[in-house]
């Protein structure tokens, strides 16, 4: 429930089924990689399957809003960002994602706490617009004194006077920004799917496992492709296809 008293620090943990679905995550992860690549790229995915989900499995996900001190802490795993709010520049709530732009550095997503059908198949709540009017209240609070807007949200758009009061800035939009690195990341993520799907073992004695190594190397080259051509897209118009555009 949404309110204006002071709360000097609000705490979101993540549920409990997430820890079991990374755990599975990374044996899944760890054993295509030791048995259907080669050593040279099987044991490094191995590895980083087996860190990262192992890690979000232990530590979980926490979101700490903390306005006594200042600072907001965010931690997925082993991935922990702690950020103060008079850094931050503006709070973005998209469905399940809330990303945080701050004034150095890039910016900062989290999903809190469900990101697909799977989630919602489990019973995974959506919190992220709760943490973020959280965030943007503690912003909104933390620049009073210097006289800066409330930072702009997806339900609740910044101040009008304060925006028109800030001068232009050179360069690119944030929004802008963030195309960029989506764009680069799923053209990245792209390029690697579709190169680890002409290395993976095909050829078994076992003709289920020669049938399940060929829906893997199709999955890693079809989602590759397709991240490879909405990255491109997104590089080349600021923005992300439309569903008609896919068809």
């Amino acid at each position: 429930m949404r309110h204006n008293l002071w709360v000097p620090r609000q705490q979101w943990r993540a549920p409990f089924v997430i820890r079991v679905k990374a755990a599975v995550v990374a044996a899944v992860g760890v054993t295509i990689g030791l048995m259907f690549f080669p050593r040279w790229i099987g044991i490094p995915v191995a590895v980083l399957a087996g860190v990262f989900g192992l890690g979000t499995a232990v530590l979980g996900g926490t979101v700490v809003v903390d306005q006594a001190a200042g600072v907001l802490l965010l931690r997925m795993g082993l991935i922990a960002r702690r950020v103060r709010f008079t850094d931050v520049t503006a709070v973005l709530v998209d469905q399940a994602k809330v990303s945080v732009a701050r004034v150095k550095g890039g910016e900062i997503s989290l999903y809190a706490w469900r990101r697909g059908p799977l989630d919602a198949l489990l019973g995974v709540p959506v919190v992220a617009s709760d943490i973020g009017h959280a965030i943007a209240s503690c912003v909104a609070l933390a620049g009073a004194g210097s006289g800066a807007g409330a930072p702009a949200t997806e339900d609740a758009p910044a101040n009008d006077a304060g925006r028109k009061a800030r001068p232009a800035r050179p360069g690119p939009t944030p929004a802008r920004v963030r195309s960029r690195l989506s764009g680069s990341l799923l053209s990245g993520w792209g390029l690697v799917a579709i190169l680890a799907a002409l290395v993976v073992r095909v050829h078994w004695d076992s003709t289920a496992m020669t049938v399940l190594g060929v829906v893997i190397a199709l999955a890693l080259g079809v989602s590759g492709l397709l991240s490879l051509l909405i990255g491109l897209w997104i590089l080349l118009t600021g923005r992300a296809p439309q569903a008609s555009q896919l068809m």
